[in-house]
């Protein structure tokens, strides 16, 4: 049941920032989730190790849509 939920919500940055078109950028889920990091301190370090796996993926499958884009966060 953990699998089927940490699945369900692994990807959650990657797919919501493609909902900003306005920001588009190859690796946007993981940048965030790193810039996420950045500004926490490394408090959401945790929640991160669990989303960047699949933020990678959700990334690495939109790349090719992505990667005349380029973006700072």
């Amino acid at each position: 049941m953990l699998i089927a939920l940490l699945t369900l919500l692994g990807g959650c940055v990657a797919t919501a920032t493609r909902m900003d078109y306005k920001h588009r950028c190859p690796y946007i889920g993981v940048r965030f989730d790193w810039w996420l990091v950045d500004i926490s301190h490394g408090k959401l370090i945790p929640l991160v190790l669990l989303d960047a796996p699949f933020s990678l993926v959700v990334d690495t499958v939109f790349f090719p849509f992505e990667y005349q884009y380029s973006c700072n966060l």
